[in-house]
């Protein structure tokens, strides 16, 4: 099965259009799209149908798609074998996060990555779950860090280690009696987290939105509410924390971006790279 073929069928899927996914492979659209015809063609099935504008994936081509996922990943695994894991990465690699993940345990892994990877440029994108997986799949990203639940099927992906959760609060009153909590916005997994609390526990409080963790913390220190948000936060402030579950974090990629994001993902799991493919 041809290679070059297979990563040009999941880049038209991931684009929506052959004009989109050729200027992404920096290529033509008509030698892209001859290269996925010849590949229907040895198939014996049609993967997309033609739109007047894009393309979309037919039954057959939905059926391949998480199958060329894995087949690239299985052969950037391979290269990488081959060419041993203890060599640098070099290059640059888009990272995207959830903002509580930037805020806490991301900076270590950071460092850690580049200290053993020094030849690397990071660039570093903070979003909600659902917009960066969508980032990554349309090829803006190389990689983000996610809540579990929020990858893609066509979207390699490695579990890291969970990040323990806190209620912050000011330790002069009970959360029940404070009337105000702290939240990023909709779609933030901690906001969801928080306003299930508030249910479960008939607590009767009004959510502002605020756009940082510095900001939200604030607020809670100068005693006026509440947050849930990752329990190392909490290390140096005028706060109670009280424990509150964790969370399960994924680390989400392409499959050509797949063994440097296996790299990363092992020093955020604070070990070195493992051997196996990631799933």
């Amino acid at each position: 099965m041809d290679m070059r073929a297979i990563h040009a069928f999941r880049i038209v899927a991931e684009s929506g259009s052959i004009s989109a996914a050729a200027e992404r492979l920096g290529t033509v659209q008509s030698a892209l799209s001859a290269r996925i015809s010849q590949f229907e063609d040895a198939l014996g099935a049609p993967l997309f149908e033609r739109l007047p504008r894009g393309v979309r994936l037919t039954a057959a081509g939905t059926r391949l798609l998480p199958f060329a996922g894995r087949i690239e990943a299985l052969v950037a695994e391979a290269v990488a074998t081959a060419r041993g894991d203890d060599r640098p990465w070099s290059g640059p690699f888009r990272l995207g996060a959830i903002a509580i993940v930037a805020a806490s345990i991301l900076p270590d892994g950071v460092a850690r990555f580049l200290a053993a990877h020094g030849g690397v440029d990071l660039r570093l994108v903070t979003g909600v779950s659902r917009q960066l997986v969508a980032e990554v799949e349309r090829g803006a990203l190389d990689a983000a860090i996610v809540a579990e639940g929020f990858g893609a099927p066509a979207l390699p992906s490695m579990p890291l280690r969970r990040m323990p959760l806190a209620l912050f609060r000011p330790g002069d009153r009970p959360p029940e009696r404070l009337g105000q909590a702290f939240a990023f916005g909709e779609g933030c997994v901690c906001r969801a987290r928080l306003d299930a609390i508030l249910r479960r526990k008939s607590w009767r409080a009004r959510i502002v939105e605020l756009g940082s963790v510095e900001a939200i913390l604030g607020c809670v220190e100068a005693g006026i509410g509440m947050t849930l948000l990752p329990h190392l936060l909490g290390g140096g402030r005028a706060v109670v924390t009280e424990p509150c579950g964790s969370l399960a974090l994924t680390l989400v990629c392409r499959s050509d971006t797949a063994p440097m994001a296996r790299a990363f993902g092992a020093m955020m799991n604070g070990r070195k790279p493992l051997d196996p493919m990631m799933a």
